[in-house]
């Protein structure tokens, strides 16, 4: 079985130039969570305040660490980024939850589903109709010529170490391309990163 994390960077509706959406896939999900609680325990004095480990939440040194750490693990990741001032190429009528999904499904036709698949996507909807209708975008989207079963899961972050590695992997793109700081995305061994919609 394989499981997918899925989280994004940035705000589609807000004054920021990209939006950043990213999954990281492994067979073993355990892996990830050694890996989250490895640094709680290793810097446990630095975190004391902090629920879970965020770009936005945590010194950039360890930040740096548990990416480091990661490319001891077997993983794929892929990133989509999206520059803001193409959006009028989507006809999506101001509508950022519509926005969102067609960004998601971008994401969803870098991967290749080969296995039965559970897939945790950091929840930013509460309406069922909205949750409802990224799942759909996102499973038309995806690489599974098999039909192998996929289900997807809208959950809290806090509760799931690896939506908190894939929030340090988008993080890390957001900083390389909205701040031109590339010294945490350079680590990252593992992951295809794409621009959509600048064709």
């Amino acid at each position: 079985m394989d499981y997918i994390y899925i989280d994004e960077s940035g705000e589609l509706a807000k004054k920021t130039n990209y939006f950043i959406i990213g999954a990281i896939i492994v067979n073993d999900s355990k892996k990830l969570d050694r890996l989250i609680k490895k640094a709680r325990r290793d810097y446990s004095k630095y975190l004391a305040d902090s629920n879970e480990i965020k770009g936005t939440k945590v010194p950039p040194f360890i930040i740096k660490k548990i990416l480091s750490r990661l490319n001891n693990i077997d993983y794929e990741a892929f990133v989509i980024v999206f520059d803001k001032q193409y959006k009028y190429k989507i006809n999506f009528k101001s509508n950022y939850n519509y926005l969102y999904n067609v960004l998601a499904a971008e994401l969803a036709a870098e991967i290749n589903i080969s296995s039965s698949t559970v897939v945790y996507v950091d929840k930013s909807k509460n309406k069922e109709d909205d949750i409802n209708n990224f799942n759909e975008m996102f499973l038309d989207g995806l690489n599974n010529f098999k039909d192998w079963p996929v289900n997807v899961n809208h959950v809290n972050s806090v509760s799931y170490n690896g939506l908190q590695v894939i929030d340090l992997i988008v993080w890390s793109v957001f900083q390389s391309v909205e701040n031109d700081n590339c010294e945490f995305v350079e680590i990252i061994d593992n992951a295809i990163i794409k621009r959509v919609f600048e064709d």
